[in-house]
């Protein structure tokens, strides 16, 4: 860049990198990237060393789009940790914060009361989907590899099928994917670049390809990957002159002095870790220092013997107090996030200049490695692959610049090797290779007059330049992957389909085969659990408790992520527990435990007294009963892996949002804690819950044909009651009443809000507008806008159906697009007004060449028609004709598909989508104002 990037402009594009940032200004490679940028001429892998800002690739982003640069108007940021402080969800929201008045005009945000859209997509069913409104805007989505891979192919995990192809759409066109950390993630990252390459589709009705918005990766990397299979000019590294620079020349070079201790004996590696760290933490100037640990036993081991060191002082002297926190995967994220306070003020946060007034100790796993900021003065750890070994030095002296060096402490355990001959290496003897490989590079570093290795980060770029082969050997072996191929893509796409033979699990595709990986299991507490209750039994209807779910969506500050098999053996040793007790006041017949699949699907659930019976001493059983109950707990392991439990909150079981056989305390719960719903949304500006539901168990009130919904204030609006328990004549006596923040939806599904009537053709008008607006912005060709118009004219044609209005409860005064509610979806019998409305659409005279496309945007408007959509309730035609106009629309997606590629025909769905549900919003809030005024 030359004209575009002069002096001036330099020191204008600086400034506005400071005022969004906070810092002084960029980095001369930041500064080099972002001359990039405004070229379009993005680098496909970044490799920086650890501590120099590759976050701030959004703010150079933001600035290169703001000036008109060629990229794609969404950022997709793909952290591959849940750490306790996502620091790029942090850093984006601090870039909306200050974000300047022109930037934010020339960004078109200056009209959006909650300015930059921020959302982060991490594991659970929610997110504050903002980055679905408008796909005209820029938008920053972070999330991560299971979440954002799910949802690129199609099969987004807790997304419901109808939202899936909008979700697809919006990630895999018009987005810039930041993959952080890209060496801990290959196949991930194969993904994404096959993507790039089949994503687009043939030659369309016209005899002309459809332009679509690019889709493009960026690799972050901190390790000095290996990327022999990129070329050299599309590697974005360090220059002499950056490495000159003051600050950055301060990091490279930042004091860590590295000694290895080798041990035989595995019982005494916790007990030596936990002893040094102490030794470290309080000889001198009193340090905070972080100790990791592959596993989480070894971390709570670790903690607690540090605790009981300071506490035995404590009892012989008057000795300083210490201060000391677990970060570990296994926590409930609610209670995990609280520890960015405590974080922030032990000064473990870098940035953070909190002094250091007592020994402090932070001890993590492998959720400490990415994803968090963290500075510590010194480390203990023990010996693991290389690409985690680097992540770990750069939690500490992480901006260089103290007076005393840091001290990393590594205890690598010697395994020991079997010593009965074998004819194959046995399991002691790859034990033994794998240690000697991770060992050397170590070995390698520089040594110092002090003894210590010299490990900052301009070491380890120098070893892995210097020793490519011993480094590669260390780091850690990319699993096999499968290839991505179209077929695949095609039979993913095709999401109305509940089953279909040739769309296998997509976790393969996402991190490759990991034969050794624990498969893992998400745990929740509720209050209140979805069934349904007679005078004689419980049962669980599954289509109430996905209904249920998709209203009342699991947030991802409720989840804790354990081992299946840790979280079996748990469910049964409390239900043990419980069940012994003498004042236990849970009945048998009580439902204790729901597992969902990843699409909310319900799989299986117990009563109390099922699960007693799995806990019982086989003792107590005969032996075809222990035989069958086996079976049945195989079944629930099964089941469990990769899915997610839903446990009623008297289960108890969690102490400081961790897994405790043993514990009774009560557990806070978001469908009932009213504290919890009023925690504030972080990634808005605009004031809002962070749980945006209430649920309250109603009765039928003596006298009245339905159950009570009480008011609830007036944010909150009654959406839907389950009814729970029927009495002998069949009548609900009990229920479950639903309300939602007043600017929710009612579910995933449904993402317009019901609170006012609205005529059809006003809102069909109010919708073509809105979609000729986005058209413009997106710079779709004239003929593509006009069919998309043409297909929110005519998206809601079908609700003039009398069964509609009637289902519906719409007023008798005209045709209704939207009502109040109150209806009953029941009158409906399976009828869709999309196909009512795709039926009027075909005897309009559509131009030929868009005909196909206007068709398929109505059909496919709520995510139905891929490929099929029902015919069932129309009264259009005989049943044969209805059958025959849904199987062209099943054919017509199938031409589509072809003609815009999979992710080109999803985005163009998601384009009307989008438009419609912004016009119901703002018919809803006006409506509201009106009453509030």
């Amino acid at each position: 860049m030359t004209s575009v990037f002069d002096v001036c402009s330099e020191r204008r594009f600086a400034a506005a990198f400071a005022a969004l940032t906070g810092e002084c200004g960029p980095f001369r490679w930041q500064l080099r990237l972002l001359r990039r940028m405004l070229g379009a001429n993005l680098p496909k892998a970044v490799d920086v060393p650890t501590g120099l800002g590759k976050t701030a690739v959004m703010a150079l982003w933001l600035i290169a789009v703001a000036e008109g640069a060629g990229l794609p108007r969404r950022l997709v940021y793909v952290v591959d940790r849940r750490a306790v402080v996502d620091q790029a969800t942090r850093f984006a929201e601090q870039l909306r914060c200050n974000m300047p008045t022109d930037l934010a005009e020339k960004l078109l945000l200056d009209q959006r009361a909650d300015g930059l859209p921020i959302s982060t997509l991490r594991g659970g069913f929610a997110d504050n989907r903002d980055w679905l409104e408008d796909p005209s805007v820029p938008a920053i989505v972070v999330g991560t590899i299971d979440m954002i891979g799910s949802r690129l192919l199609f099969e987004g995990y807790g997304v419901s099928r109808r939202m899936r192809p909008y979700h697809a759409g919006m990630l895999g066109v018009d987005s810039l994917v930041v993959l952080d950390e890209a060496h801990l993630c290959p196949p991930f990252e194969a993904l994404l670049r096959q993507i790039a390459e089949q994503r687009d589709g043939k030659l369309g009705p016209l005899g002309t390809a459809h332009p679509t918005p690019p889709f493009q990766l960026m690799s972050l990397s901190a390790t000095g990957r290996d990327t022999s299979d990129l070329a050299s000019e599309s590697i974005f590294r360090l220059e002499d002159e950056d490495r000159n620079e003051p600050t950055v020349h301060q990091r490279l070079v930042a004091k860590k002095r590295l000694k290895v201790t080798e041990l035989t004996d595995p019982k005494s590696l916790t007990e030596r870790m936990a002893k040094r760290a102490v030794e470290i933490g309080t000889r001198g100037l009193r340090s905070r220092v972080l100790v990791y640990c592959h596993s989480r036993t070894h971390a709570v081991d670790i903690k607690n013997r540090i605790d009981k060191e300071f506490n035995q002082g404590r009892r012989r002297a008057d000795t300083a107090r210490h201060m000391s926190e677990l970060l570990v995967g296994e926590r409930r994220v609610h209670e995990r996030s609280e520890l960015e306070g405590w974080l922030n003020d032990q000064g473990l946060l870098g940035g953070t200049e909190a002094p250091c007034r007592t020994p402090t100790f932070l001890v993590a796993t492998s959720a400490g490695e990415v994803g968090v900021d963290l500075d510590a003065d010194h480390m203990v750890c023990d010996l693991v692959a290389y690409e985690r070994m680097v992540q770990r030095l750069g939690r500490v002296n992480r901006r260089g610049g103290k007076s005393r060096s840091a001290t990393v402490d590594v205890f690598a355990l010697r395994p020991e090797i079997e010593d009965r001959p074998k004819k194959a290496k046995g399991s002691g003897e790859k034990a033994l290779e794998v240690f000697e490989k991770q060992l050397a590079p170590l070995s390698r570093l520089r040594l110092g007059e002090d003894g210590r290795l010299d490990a900052c980060p301009l070491a380890t770029v120098e070893l892995k330049s210097k020793h490519p082969e011993v480094v590669s050997a260390a780091t850690t072996p990319t699993p096999l992957y499968p290839a991505l191929n179209r077929p695949l893509v095609d039979a993913w796409a095709m999401t109305s389909l509940e089953r279909h033979e040739g769309r296998p699990e997509v976790g393969p595709w996402l991190r490759g085969w990991e034969d050794e990986e624990e498969p893992q299991t998400g745990v929740v507490w509720r209050k209140h659990l979805p069934c349904l209750r007679t005078t004689d039994e419980t049962a669980i209807p599954p289509a109430m408790v996905a209904g249920y779910f998709r209203s009342v969506p699991v947030h991802t500050s409720e989840r804790l992520e354990a081992e299946s098999t840790r979280v079996f053996d748990w469910l049964l040793k409390r239900a043990d527990q419980l069940g012994k007790r003498e004042q236990n006041t849970i009945n048998d017949a009580e439902i204790m435990a729901l597992v969902l699949d990843r699409d909310g699907d319900f799989i299986k659930g117990a009563n109390f007294g099922q699960l007693k019976h799995l806990a019982a001493p086989a003792r107590t059983l005969g032996k075809a009963e222990v035989r069958r109950r086996n079976r049945e707990k195989d079944e629930w392991k099964r089941h469990l892996a990769f899915s997610l439990m839903i446990v009623d909150a008297r289960i108890c079981g969690c102490r400081n949002g961790m897994l405790d056989e043993k514990d009774d305390g009560a557990v806070a719960t978001a469908d009932a804690d009213d504290h919890w719903s009023e925690i504030e949304d972080l990634s808005s500006e605009t004031s809002r819950p962070l749980i945006r539901f209430r649920v309250r168990q109603v009765s039928a009130n003596e006298g009245d044909e339905g159950l009570s919904t009480p008011e609830a204030g007036e944010d909150w609006r009654h959406v839907r009651t389950f009814e729970t328990r029927m009495n002998a004549s069949g009548m609900a006596t009990q229920g479950l009443a639903v309300y939602k923040w007043h600017d929710d939806a009612e579910d995933e599904d449904n993402r317009s809000i019901l609170s006012a009537p609205q005529l059809l053709r006003d809102h069909a008008e109010q919708v073509a507008t809105r979609t000729r607006q986005l058209a413009e912005r997106l710079g779709l060709a004239p003929h593509e806008a006009k069919a998309l118009v043409a297909a929110a004219r005519f998206h809601d044609d079908g609700k003039a159906a009398k069964r509609w209005q009637r289902a519906m409860n719409a007023p008798d005064d005209g045709i209704y697009a939207k009502t109040k509610g109150g209806g009953n979806p029941r009158l409906l019998e399976g009828y869709r007004h999309e196909f009512g409305s795709l039926l009027m659409a075909e005897q309009r005279n559509l131009p030929d060449g868009m005909r196909d496309l206007i068709l398929h945007l109505i059909a496919a408007h709520h995510g139905y028609a891929r490929p099929l959509i029902g015919c069932e309730g129309c009264e259009d035609g005989p049943p044969s004709y209805l059958e025959s106009k849904a199987g062209d629309a099943a054919l017509r997606f199938a031409r589509l598909q072809k003609a815009y590629g999979p992710w080109g025909l999803a985005w163009r769905e998601a384009i009307l989508r989008a438009a419609d549900q912004a016009v119901s919003r703002e018919w809803s809030n006006r409506h509201r104002q009106r009453n509030d005024g």
